[in-house]
């Protein structure tokens, strides 16, 4: 068992952004820790693993006080899976990724290849042994540095919002790992902004301003407003479903089916199509290749709106968006905006990993260096800035900070703040509710739906399609690099079939929306437009 008791820490010396935390984690259990962006979840999970060091307070290892102790003593015992996969990859190939930490432990060479072997396999990826590390979708990465951790085999397990670059399917295959190291006496601690991760988790904890407000099982979570509003779920979809029924008598396990949450999961209200005046982002015939392999084979795309684009890892997406923006030329076919070739800069595009495009010293340089760049005197520059980073819920305290002293969640607004403060007639957004609260979502969901009622083209990949559907006007489907079709938004909302011919797992909610109309059609198929 690891435990914190009355831990407070603080990155300046001066302001503390824990505030007398005690919290256990104990074999056998699966944690969920909740809390809103800045609440202060990733400093409380680092001192479990020993990352960081409490200011005040005490770190309790099976009993024995390791406050003090060799920050390896925990980090043996606890493993970290970060939100960012590539922030924790050392290794150029995978099998060489997983096969680090055993051979720093020193074992044998036949024992590190039956770990690689199994942590590959218990994660899914053992095809990916060969690969270089480079060429991985973001789902891949994190798959892969999840089994670079369980190849050390740690009592105690964190995941700090692990699956936030996942699709569906493979969200569902990280579940089954994490429920089978519970049942081996694992202890599991899971930093999460969803729902569905209410499901398995035994004991729920909630942080408010780095302080600890709420503990308990998930269930009496789900009856406690103040809990569920302090913990941002309250505008969670899922969560709100889950609370509904709940409250309605139903035990979580069943609200958690399709058939269960169909009577919770409230109205789904078709968007209007884009009028005339809307710009159109175009993708005809392109093909892309790595080295050896096809990352795009013949891709066709036509924008005008709010478009999902919805696929696998791997599939080809984050590929397409960097086409579709200008800043990758394809080996063949064209990327036009309203009929003209794309260059760098006349869509914005905003990147699945939010520090690669933050460089500035302060977050308000930063938002405003694009409008400057681009010949906006330094008032409008920073007024634009200004409102991007309102409209984004970040606020003025935040301004004059480093962009890399946020946490994940505001790092991303900042970053997504830089895209709309340019206000291009296109975006592609990769990814961009990834390591947001459910408000930080909910907020971004409305803003990005006001863009393309503005008559922007808007192009959104997501492994969070379930948010989307009620904000988009189209779904496109892609597949081994190529654009299997695309359908209007109001069928996928009520088609799993559509989302399986992708090889993807329809979301909860349509599944739900599904079981709870007998005017469903079945055997769906996406067909393709031009």
């Amino acid at each position: 068992m690891v435990e914190l008791r009355d831990v407070s820490f603080s990155y300046d010396g001066e302001k503390d952004v824990t505030d007398r935390v005690s919290l256990s984690l104990r074999g056998g259990e699966h944690l969920v820790l909740l809390g809103k962006n800045g609440s202060g979840k990733s400093t409380v999970a680092r001192m479990f693993n020993g990352r960081l060091r409490p200011r005040s307070g005490r770190v309790l290892l099976d009993g024995a006080d390791v406050t003090a102790a060799p920050r390896p003593v925990l980090s043996r015992a606890t493993g970290y899976v970060r939100q960012d996969p590539l922030s924790q990859v050392v290794s150029d190939l995978c099998r060489d990724e997983v096969a680090f930490g055993p051979r720093n432990l020193g074992l044998s060479p036949h024992e590190v290849r039956e770990r690689v072997r199994e942590a590959l396999e218990a994660c899914g990826i053992a095809e990916l042994a060969p690969r270089l590390t480079g060429e991985l979708s973001g789902g891949q990465q994190q798959l892969l540095a999840l089994a670079g951790v369980l190849a050390m085999r740690p009592a105690h397990l964190v995941l700090d919002e692990a699956d936030s670059h996942l699709d569906q399917a493979t969200r569902t295959r990280l579940r089954g790992v994490v429920r089978a190291l519970v049942a081996r006496g694992v202890a599991v601690l899971e930093i999460a902004h969803s729902g569905e991760a209410l499901v398995d988790a035994t004991r729920v904890a909630v942080l408010e301003g780095g302080a600890l407000l709420w503990e308990g099982p998930p269930e009496a979570f789900l009856r406690d407003d103040r809990a569920l509003e302090a913990s941002g779920l309250a505008e969670d979809l899922i969560a709100a479903a889950f609370a509904r029924a709940v409250r309605d008598g139903i035990d979580l396990a069943r609200a958690a089916s399709p058939e269960g949450l169909a009577p919770y999961a409230g109205s789904r209200v078709p968007r209007r199509a884009a009028d005339g005046d809307a710009h159109t982002l175009r993708a005809r015939g392109v093909e892309l290749s790595y080295g050896d392999r096809a990352a795009l084979r013949g891709a066709e795309l036509a924008s005008r709106g709010l478009t999902l684009l919805l696929g696998a890892s791997g599939s080809g997406k984050t590929t397409l968006a960097r086409v579709l923006s200008g800043v990758l030329d394809p080996d063949a076919g064209t990327a036009t905006l309203d009929g003209t070739a794309v260059r760098p800069g006349m869509v914005g595009l905003s990147f699945q990993r939010p520090e690669d495009q933050l460089f500035c010293e302060t977050v308000i340089d930063d938002v405003a260096f694009g409008p400057r760049a681009a010949g906006a005197g330094e008032e409008r520059a920073l007024a634009a800035a200004r409102d991007a980073l309102a409209r984004l819920g970040l606020g003025e305290e935040l301004l004059e900070r480093s962009p890399f002293s946020l946490s994940g969640g505001q790092m991303r607004r900042a970053a997504l703040a830089g895209v709309l403060a340019l206000r291009p007639g296109a975006y592609v957004f990769d990814e961009p509710t990834a390591g947001l609260d459910a408000p930080g979502r909910a907020g971004l969901v409305r803003f990005v739906r006001g863009l393309a009622d503005e008559g922007a083209a808007v192009v959104v990949i997501t492994h969070d399609a379930g948010e989307w559907l009620d904000a988009a006007d189209e779904v496109a489907f892609l597949g081994n690099g190529r654009v299997l079709g695309t359908v209007p938004a109001a069928m996928a909302r009520r088609d799993p079939a559509l989302f399986e011919a992708a090889g993807l797992e329809p979301p909860l909610l349509v599944r739900a929306a599904c079981a709870g109309s007998p005017a469903v059609p079945s055997g769906g198929r996406a067909h393709a437009r031009s």
